[in-house]
């Protein structure tokens, strides 16, 4: 199953809006509000890299509130139960 973490600039003002939408989208597994060079990091699954890339188009780059995004392809993971 396909994953990439996004990185997001938002417009000014706009990362509780963006945080928000990218709550209701199925393929967002985890959003982060941070602080640094990005203002939210997005964890994203689907079922294979087409729609992946539909959902990292559609749903967060394509959004007139945000401003760019970088997009990193996971190729190994290892999560921590808690």
């Amino acid at each position: 199953m396909p994953k990439a973490i996004v990185l997001i600039n938002t417009e000014m003002g706009a990362d509780e809006e963006v945080f928000e939408s990218l709550k209701q989208v199925p393929e967002v597994k985890a959003v982060y509000m941070v602080y640094g060079l990005y203002d939210i990091v997005a964890v994203v699954e689907s079922e294979d890299m087409g729609t992946l890339r539909d959902i990292v188009y559609r749903h967060l780059r394509s959004s007139p509130k945000v401003r760019s995004t970088l997009t990193m392809i996971v190729v190994k993971d290892f999560e921590r139960r808690k």
